[in-house]
Order: structure tokens, then C-alpha cells, then sequence
């Protein structure tokens, strides 16, 4: 064996405990896991507003980046999506989601409302899930607690690996557009009714 082949072979051995390389998730034998990420975020507006915006499936291509389309194709009883999906659009990649969707008010006999959503379609996704935790904030007036908890895991190796680089930034960017456009709204109520 020559120097060169036993100075990478060392290199290799010498990788921290715990630690694994990039190429390593695209072993064939490494198992694919889930990916779960939880984003907190406190955001200006009533539970109930903040609600009517997540809950409304059919408008998130008014205000989500990269979200070309959406659609509500069928609703419960109380008129909020029962069935519903997106078109995410990005440089090269179309993809459209059909999701059950599940929509609870006053949860527990507190103002806390939670929207599930679960994929149907799994031609990118064996998983693809999200639930919205809205509650009034502890301290704050006009303020609400808000958790988005997304759980994904991709059919390929290649999109989990990069999926884990910018999963956390995208959930952000998401989270935000929902805390501007209930901002808008309710600045938009206030223009049209001022008191």
C-alpha cells in the first residue's frame, strides 16, 4: 500500500465519533430516517386570525414563496379543507401535494386551534406531514403562541441528504410569510373599518 492510500485510509478513521459524512446518507444500506423540525414563533394576531389564515388552504399561493397553486377540493361541515393541496414551484421542480387536512377550533375547551395535514400523494415523499399549534400567548394582548411541526422524509437518498441543509431556513421562510399576511390582513381590516 502506498503513503497516499494509508493517509486517506487514516483520514477515514479519524472522523470524530458520532459524526458522519455527507456521502454516507447516500449508502444504500444507511437507513433513510424522518426528518422533524419544531418552529416557535410568537406572531401579531389573534388565535382566530391566525387560524382563519392557516387554515385557508385555497389562499397560500397569495402570500408562500414558491407556492404556485392552491386548492381546496373538499371541506367539512364547518367550511374549513378537508381535502387540499399545493403546486411548489422551484427553478426546475414542480411538484403538487394533495394533503387530508384537519382542522380543530377551541381544542380542549381553551382557544387553542390545530391544523394537521398528511400527504396523500407520495410520489417525492413516503412522509410528508405538518400540524399548526395556535394558543393565545401567556402575556402579550393581540398575540399568539404558534408552533409549526413539519415531518418529511424523502423517497431519495440524494433529496433527504440536501433536504437537511436547507429544511430549517425554508420552515422559517414559511413560518414568516404566515405572520406577514396576517399582519396585512389585519392592517387591511383596520383601513377598511377604522374606528
Amino acid at each position: 500500500m502506498s503513503y497516499v492510500g494509508v493517509r486517506c485510509l487514516n483520514r477515514s478513521l479519524l472522523r470524530p465519533f458520532g459524526t458522519r459524512g455527507f456521502f454516507d446518507q447516500l449508502n444504500p444500506f444507511h437507513e433513510i430516517k424522518t426528518q422533524k423540525y419544531v418552529l416557535p414563533k410568537i406572531i401579531q394576531g389573534t388565535p382566530s386570525q391566525v387560524y382563519d389564515v392557516v387554515s385557508e388552504v385555497s389562499k397560500y399561493h397569495e402570500f408562500i414563496p414558491y407556492c404556485e397553486d392552491s386548492f381546496v377540493n373538499e371541506r367539512d361541515d364547518s367550511n374549513k379543507p378537508k381535502v387540499a393541496g399545493l403546486r411548489v414551484g422551484f427553478k426546475q421542480y414542480d411538484e403538487r401535494f394533495v394533503c387530508d387536512v384537519d382542522c380543530k377550533s377551541k381544542v380542549s375547551g381553551k382557544e387553542v386551534y390545530v391544523v394537521r395535514a398528511e400527504s396523500l400523494s407520495h410520489n417525492l415523499f413516503d412522509i410528508l406531514s405538518s400540524q399548526w399549534t395556535i394558543s393565545t400567548h401567556p402575556t402579550r394582548k393581540d398575540a399568539s403562541t404558534v408552533e409549526l411541526l413539519l415531518k418529511f422524509k424523502f423517497k431519495s437518498r440524494l433529496y433527504n441528504s440536501i433536504s437537511s441543509i436547507f429544511a430549517k431556513s425554508v420552515t422559517e421562510l414559511v413560518m414568516d410569510a404566515f405572520a406577514r399576511r396576517v399582519y396585512h390582513l389585519k392592517k387591511a381590516a383596520v383601513l377598511e373599518n377604522p374606528q
